[in-house]
């Protein structure tokens, strides 16, 4: 199934022209948020009044950016399980801290 489709589809480009050391700022700007350059720069842009987007409002993507992340490591995971089950393989030894690890951030979050 596909994504859907966006209500106003973002079909406008604004191409922006900057230096090497303005470029490596927004980069590293990005970086320290978890975001891309490109969804950096329009929250910046695009914010009312011409304000810069405060440092809580950008971290949010940050979480989605971490909660992705985790999720392509769950699925590594799921798959290695998956394969071990029908090779009937043994655990190897140094995944089970890994798993251990896992099983304490799950209890965590449960309440």
């Amino acid at each position: 199934m596909g994504r859907p489709r966006k209500s106003e589809p973002r079909d406008r480009q604004f191409n922006l022209s900057l230096t090497a050391s303005e470029y490596e700022s927004v980069v590293r700007r990005a970086e320290a948020l978890g975001m891309r350059p490109v969804h950096f720069g329009r929250a910046l842009l695009c914010r009312e009044e011409g304000r810069a987007a405060r440092k809580h409002e950008l971290a949010d993507n940050g979480w989605r950016v971490i909660a992705a992340g985790l999720s392509r490591l769950g699925n590594n995971l799921n798959q290695l399980v998956m394969r071990l089950h029908m090779t009937g393989e043994p655990l190897p030894p140094d995944l089970e801290p890994l798993l251990n690890d896992i099983r304490g951030l799950i209890a965590r979050i449960r309440p």
